[in-house]
């Protein structure tokens, strides 16, 4: 049987088509909160963007683990910087000052304050969300909580990086793979003790677990990847499980393992292979989909229905994500191995070489769950 790591060829594997299907749900996922219509679409008790958004955990947990193995801590995290923060400030400074003011004409009784504008630029420079709207705009807007819902979930991706990292930095943990799965255990425990118990937790701390869960259950895949086969039952056993949480509402507290093999099954599986091969328009799609959903549901895209509407939003962002892509991520990608020092920490003995995906994919969730 062939195992895992020989499935997900790094050169030619359908991870960034499923990345960007799973961007794709996360534009259905918000289209009737931001029309007005009704609350997020859900399937069990996680909403259409959150199953999306563990896909894109899962997917993130196998490469980032294969890329701390093969690079010291500084270049990891130097990469991680490089790949998400120029296109994530961009989008930041794209809706202050292009689709905000947009918006006008369109959002009877607003106005556009510039200082606002580049205090919501600078505020959430970090990846923590501290201003959520300008001045004064979504005045008329169905959804008027905050410009881009999505970029809740950037601050918890990067987390899981810069834990990932730590973990690995430990020579014990880098040779006993069985480490990751403990960290993992800890997590789908916690995840499911709170979602079963509905135990009062900060809202950070639960979905830290939640999320941290999802990704980790990629990281022990990755680890594990030369013994786990890929094989058509398997995935079908996963789909079973999923079904039954579902049914059963517990697609919270305990999909994180199913789900990840069946995403990373797809991945290796799926002839899609030449999407998003050299040019990944999927972040692009994630952090610009949200606002140009507020600025059409304000233009009057909502009377067109749900189809109507998610279609519109799917022909609007490819032009930004396109622009994304080519103007600020593949160059921002050149400065990669800015610094580099030369030979890269090799995988730990017990968990042997596997291939792994290239580094210049993009290896970020999106959604609300």
């Amino acid at each position: 049987m062939t195992p895992l790591s020989g499935a997900i060829d790094p050169r030619r594997n359908s991870l960034n088509a499923l990345r960007l299907l799973f961007a794709a749900a996360v534009i259905v996922s918000h289209a009737p909160q931001v029309a007005g219509w009704r609350d997020p679409y859900k399937w069990g008790d996680l909403e259409i963007g959150g199953w999306a958004v563990a896909g894109f955990f899962a997917i993130s947990g196998w490469l980032i683990t294969g890329s701390r193995l093969r690079l010291d801590m500084r270049q990891f995290l130097w990469n991680r910087v490089v790949r998400i923060y120029p296109g994530y400030w961009a989008a930041l400074a794209v809706t202050a000052f292009v689709i905000a003011p947009m918006s006008l004409a369109f959002d009877a009784g607003a106005a556009w304050d510039p200082v606002s504008a580049l205090r919501y630029v600078f505020a959430n420079a970090t990846l923590v969300e501290v201003q959520h709207k300008i001045q004064t705009t979504l005045v008329t807007a169905p959804y008027d909580a905050t410009w881009n819902l999505s970029l809740w979930t950037l601050m918890y991706e990067f987390a899981c990086y810069v834990g990932v990292g730590v973990l690995l930095s430990f020579g014990y943990a880098r040779r006993e793979r069985w480490v990751t799965l403990a960290v993992f255990g800890v997590l789908a425990a916690g995840t499911a003790a709170f979602e079963l118990t509905d135990a009062d937790v900060p809202g950070i701390v639960g979905m830290s677990f939640r999320l941290g869960g999802f990704f980790l259950a990629g990281a022990v895949l990755k680890r594990y990847a030369d013994v786990i086969p890929s094989v058509w039952w398997l995935a079908a056993a996963a789909t079973a499980v999923l079904g039954v949480l579902w049914a059963t509402g517990t697609v919270k507290a305990f999909a994180a393992l199913p789900l990840g093999y069946l995403t990373m099954y797809l991945g290796g599986r799926l002839p899609l292979h030449k999407v998003g091969r050299r040019n990944d328009i999927s972040y692009g799609v994630y952090i610009y989909a949200f606002p140009l959903q507020q600025l059409l549901a304000m233009a009057g895209a909502t009377a067109w229905g749900v189809v109507g509407y998610i279609a519109a939003t799917l022909v609007a962002v490819v032009p930004f994500a396109a622009a994304s892509w080519f103007a600020v991520e593949r160059p921002a990608l050149r400065f990669k191995d800015l610094g580099r020092r030369g030979t890269a920490v090799p995988a730990a003995p017990s968990a042997p070489a596997q291939p792994v995906a290239a580094d210049v994919t993009m290896e970020i969730p999106v959604a609300r769950p």
